[in-house]
C-alpha cells in the first residue's frame, strides 16, 4: 500500500495527529487491503478517534496502582480488601472492595493527588462488614505508583491478617460508602480457565487495548489466561502478542500444536500502557503460578511487541523469584531496534500513546532490558520475517510492519541460540504451518 508522505514534516501538531493515523493501519495489519479499510474509515472518524485516544491518555496520566499481598487469609471465611480516602468533610470514602482470591494479591486502580489507606479483613460471619475481633490488618498514608512513569514499578504491600491490629476490638465499624469516582478494583486473571472464542479476546478488544488503555484496563484488567485446566504432564507455553494485538492472532498455532504436550497459556495485557508496567504484571503473574502450580519450567512465545514485555517479564520474573523458571524463549518478528513509526508518533501527536514511547529506537526501556542478558537456563531462538521492500516509513527490507534491521539488532543475535527467517508478512507469519514446526522443534530441544 502506498502512502503519500510529501511535506510530511511541514505538518502542524494536530495536522500530524491526523496523518499519524494512517502509520497506525499500517502497524495494526499485515494485509494491504485491511490497512487500507481501516485507514479509510480512520479518515472518516478521525477527530473521534484522537479525542478517545487523548480522553484515555489523560485518564492513564491522572492514574496509578496500589498492590496488596494478604498473607494468612482465613480458608473458611471470605476475604475481602479495599481502599480508602479521606474526603474534605474528614470521612472515609471506600475505592475497590474486592474479594481476596487463594493468592492474596488484590489491586486497585485509583486516581492520583489522593493519599490513600488500604485494608483487608476476614469476614467470618459472612456479614459482609468488619467486625472488631476479625483477623484484619490496615496500611495508612500510601499513595498509588503513576502510570505514566514509565520506570516506576508499584511495590506490593504485605498485609497479614491478625487480631492483635490496632483496629478497635469488639466494635462493629460499617463499611464506608463507594466512591467511584476516586478509583476501583483492578480486575486481574491469573490461571482462570477461558475459551479462545469469548469477547475479551476479539481483535476489536484487542485494537481497544492500544488506543483507550484505560479503558481495558478497566474492563479486563490483566491477566494470565489458561485454555484447560493445569495439568502436571504438559509443558506450559506462554504467548504473548504484540501492540494491538490479541490472543486471537494465536489461534492457528493453538489449533495446530501438540497439546498432548503442551498446555498454552494467554497474557491478556493493555498493549497501550508503558511496556515497563506491562513486564511487571507478567512478572509477577507468572511468580503466582509458579507457587501455586509448582512446575519446574515452563516456555515463551511473543510476537512484535510482545517480545519487547516478555523479555521483561522474564528478566524480573527470575530476579523477584531468585531463581529462573523459564527454559525457552522464542521471539517472532520483534522490534528489538525500535520502530521509526513509533518515533514520529510520539513527534507529531499531543497525546501519544504511552508503549508508542517505549518503542522509539534506543527509549529506556529497550536500553534496560538489553543491558543485561536473559537468566542463565533460558534458550533463547530469534524467528525474524521478511516479505516487503521500501514502504512508507519503513527501510527497504521489512515485514511490512518492521524493519528487519530492528528485528536483527547485533545484540540479540549475539545471544540467539539460533535465527531462523521466514519469508512471510508481520501478520501471516502466525499463520504459517512452518512457524508452527518451527516453535515446536526449537521448543523440544
Amino acid at each position: 500500500m502506498e502512502f503519500d508522505k510529501t511535506h510530511a514534516t511541514d505538518y502542524s501538531k494536530a495536522g500530524g495527529e491526523k496523518k499519524w493515523m494512517w502509520f497506525v493501519a499500517k502497524i495494526l495489519t499485515g494485509s494491504p487491503w485491511r490497512a487500507l479499510l481501516l485507514a479509510l474509515s480512520v479518515c472518516l472518524l478521525c477527530s473521534c478517534s484522537l479525542v478517545r485516544l487523548r480522553q484515555s491518555v489523560k485518564q492513564h496520566n491522572a492514574s496509578g496502582v496500589i498492590a496488596l499481598k494478604v498473607t494468612n487469609p482465613s480458608s473458611t471465611a471470605t476475604n475481602y480488601a479495599l481502599a480508602l480516602s479521606r474526603n474534605r468533610a474528614g470521612s472515609n470514602e471506600m475505592i475497590g472492595f474486592q474479594v481476596i482470591g487463594p493468592d492474596g494479591f488484590a489491586l486497585f486502580l485509583l486516581q492520583l493527588g489522593h493519599t490513600y489507606s488500604v485494608a483487608a479483613f476476614s469476614d467470618q460471619n459472612g456479614n459482609g462488614t468488619y467486625d472488631g475481633g476479625e483477623p484484619a490488618q490496615i496500611v495508612r498514608n500510601i499513595r498509588p505508583t503513576p502510570f505514566a512513569e514509565a520506570s516506576n514499578r508499584a511495590d506490593i504491600l504485605a498485609l497479614t491478617l491478625t487480631t492483635k491490629n490496632d483496629l478497635p476490638r469488639g466494635q462493629k465499624i460499617a463499611l464506608p460508602r463507594e466512591n467511584p469516582k476516586l478509583g476501583e478494583a483492578l480486575p486481574v486473571s491469573i490461571g482462570k480457565i477461558a475459551n479462545l472464542d469469548e469477547p475479551k479476546f476479539s481483535v476489536e478488544v484487542g485494537e481497544m487495548s492500544m488506543w483507550q488503555p484505560y479503558k481495558f484496563i478497566e474492563q479486563e484488567g490483566f491477566g494470565i489466561y489458561f485454555l484447560e485446566p493445569y495439568s502436571t504432564s504438559k509443558i506450559p507455553v506462554l504467548f504473548v502478542y504484540g501492540i494491538g494485538g490479541s490472543a486471537q492472532d494465536w489461534r492457528t498455532i493453538l489449533e495446530k500444536m501438540d497439546r498432548k504436550k503442551y498446555q498454552p497459556w494467554l497474557y491478556q495485557y493493555p498493549t497501550g500502557f508503558h511496556l515497563d508496567k506491562s513486564a511487571n504484571a507478567l512478572a509477577n503473574s507468572l511468580i503466582v503460578l509458579k507457587q501455586r502450580h509448582g512446575f519446574e519450567h515452563m516456555d515463551v512465545v511473543a510476537q512484535s511487541m510482545g517480545g519487547l514485555v516478555a523479555r521483561g517479564g522474564i528478566q524480573r520474573a527470575a530476579n523477584l523469584a531468585k531463581t529462573n523458571f523459564v527454559a525457552h524463549f522464542i521471539s517472532i518478528s520483534t522490534p528489538w531496534g525500535g520502530h521509526e513509526l513509533a518515533k514520529r508518533g510520539v513527534k507529531y501527536m499531543n497525546y501519544p500513546v504511552p508503549s508508542w514511547q517505549d518503542m522509539v529506537p534506543g527509549s529506556p526501556y529497550q536500553k534496560e532490558i538489553l543491558s543485561k542478558p536473559l537468566p542463565a537456563g533460558t534458550r533463547y531462538d530469534l524467528i525474524f520475517s521478511y516479505k516487503s521492500s521500501g514502504g512508507f516509513g519503513l527501510p527497504d527490507e521489512n515485514d511490512g510492519v518492521v524493519s528487519v534491521q530492528s528485528q536483527l539488532a547485533p545484540q540479540v543475535q549475539q545471544e540467539a541460540a539460533s535465527v531462523f527467517g521466514l519469508h512471510e508478512d508481520h501478520k501471516e507469519i502466525l499463520n504459517s504451518d512452518v512457524t508452527l514446526r518451527h516453535i515446536e522443534e526449537l521448543l523440544s530441544r
